[in-house]
């Protein structure tokens, strides 16, 4: 989602007892998607543990994962803290009225290896465009870099960080560890992107409708750069 800024921090969320399952994961089940996460470029020094998920980024009834059952509890905090700081506001309340409530439709964990990089890119896909994608780092350190825009943040464990994903962003690890986020695409049913509420503000936003501004090939400049 478009939005004036890189970053938006929401809060802090205790994620030990993420860290304490996610400590439990095998290389087995860290490598359930590794090749779906290494055939795209940008991504190749990563690793996916999906637990709502769907490879072909749908926007509506996502696939939950059997491991969400286990991991449920402990995400309890921070999915509640994202959904609340979205519909408990007068823009949220207006289209929960309308619309009904928001949802995640993707959660999963990204593992960044050590010494590894995630290559500039902007997101291009609808589901991708119409969701506030939300970065929760679940074991980090000093040394690991998020970029977007013009503009560069460390992250520390436990922040709620949505970040802009329409303009370019990248990522350097560039310590000796991996570092893992959790991340959290949330959708606010109805909620039109920035291109949309100017070119079809009468109705809402759909794949066709937004096609070319989803793929960038209509430039977005809503929220242009400081």
């Amino acid at each position: 989602m478009n939005f004036p800024g890189n970053f938006i921090t929401h809060g802090k969320v205790d994620v030990s007892e993420l860290q304490r399952q996610i400590g439990k994961l095998t290389n087995e089940q860290w490598n359930t998607l590794s090749n779906f996460q290494q055939s795209v470029e940008a991504h190749e020094d990563t690793q996916m543990f999906p637990l709502v998920f769907d490879p072909d980024y749908r926007h509506t009834h996502p696939t939950r994962m059997p491991a969400l059952e286990t991991f449920q509890g402990a995400l309890r905090p921070a999915l509640e803290l994202v959904s609340s700081r979205y519909e408990e506001s007068q823009y949220g309340q207006h289209h929960v009225q309308q619309y009904g409530e928001g949802s995640f439709i993707r959660a999963m964990l990204v593992k960044l290896k050590a010494g590894g990089t995630i290559a500039p890119h902007c997101d291009k896909n609808f589901s991708l465009a119409h969701s506030h994608r939300i970065h929760i780092p679940i074991f980090s350190n000093p040394h690991v870099l998020f970029t977007v825009g013009k503009e560069t943040i460390c992250m520390l464990e436990g922040d709620v960080v949505e970040i802009n994903n329409r303009r370019e962003h990248s990522v350097e690890n560039r310590s000796k560890t991996d570092r893992t986020h959790l991340i959290l695409d949330y959708v606010l049913p109805g909620e039109q992107c920035c291109c949309g509420r100017k070119l079809h503000p009468d109705t809402v936003c759909s794949p066709s409708a937004c096609m070319q501004t989803d793929l960038l090939n209509i430039p977005c400049v809503c929220h242009p750069e400081a």
